[in-house]
């Protein structure tokens, strides 16, 4: 059923409270969300997705199929409605590298306990290849003595890891790596991180930590901005002397406008 809704320049919704609690967080569910995303029914309600969702997840409970319904959606829209920006995203790039990004985009925003994961225990262990999952455990027990969600928060953040092509994972130890730079994806995050067309620094893009949590390879970052520059993603890239900038000319809307005329099915 397609349903009519204003569009998102005409409402502004209300954004949800945060979830209370200690940050830890459950189940990664990120592939069932990059697998259902691109067939969502168009709508902006979340009434109408989470209908959606509880019959087309493969769990045989219907407790569980409402619980993940709930994971899923608070994820991908935080902001409280289905954003058409990134249903289009998903509808141009089901089933591809570009789309697990985006997603895990949304999921870190959320999850903001994945952003201190990566950066205190993924990061470092990327030049030995591997870090045991004990050293998750032992991370996560120091910050929470008290919990005994510990063990399925790790579980979940390996899983995550592994939906996004991020790392590979077995029973004792997680494989990790720096990851090629998908255009699509980095324009997508530039455009929702810095949403109003201008000029921005290169070094705060590198240091941005939403894009650090994509664990891509530094030496391709800048490569990527030009390469953005020659589709006509973005204006102009500019190093002069100390000054290294970029400059945008679209919005998240304008810019997945562009990308499907760019993209390559």
């Amino acid at each position: 059923m397609v349903v009519s809704v204003p569009s998102s320049s005409s409402k502004k919704p209300r954004k949800p409270p945060s979830r209370p609690g200690t940050g830890l967080f459950s189940k990664a569910l990120l592939d069932e969300a990059v697998e259902l995303l691109p067939a969502f029914p168009d709508t902006e309600s979340l009434s109408e997705l989470r209908q959606y969702l509880r019959a087309n997840l493969r769990f045989s409970a219907e407790e569980m199929r409402i619980r993940s319904s709930n994971y899923i959606l608070r994820r991908l829209f935080p902001q409280g409605y289905a954003d058409t920006e990134l249903r289009r995203f998903a509808s141009v790039f089901a089933g591809r590298q570009e789309l697990r990004d985006a997603c895990f985009y949304r999921f870190c925003k959320v999850e903001r306990l994945m952003y201190l994961l990566i950066e205190e225990l993924v990061v470092p262990a990327i030049g030995i290849g591997s870090l045991p999952r004990s050293a998750i455990s032992e991370f996560l027990y120091r910050r929470f003595p008290d919990s005994k969600s510990v063990k399925e928060c790790v579980g979940a953040a390996v899983d995550t890891l592994v939906a996004v092509k991020a790392a590979n994972a077995d029973r004792s130890r997680v494989s990790v790596g720096l990851r090629d730079v998908p255009i699509p994806s980095l324009a997508f995050i530039i455009h929702s991180e810095y949403p109003t067309p201008g000029m921005y620094g290169i070094s705060e893009l590198e240091s941005n930590q939403a894009v650090r949590a994509m664990l891509w390879r530094d030496d391709q970052l800048l490569p990527a901005l030009y390469e953005m520059r020659n589709l006509g993603l973005i204006a102009k890239v500019s190093e002069i002397d100390s000054v290294r900038q970029y400059t945008t000319r679209y919005t998240l809307t304008q810019i997945i406008d562009q990308l499907t005329r760019v993209t390559t099915p």
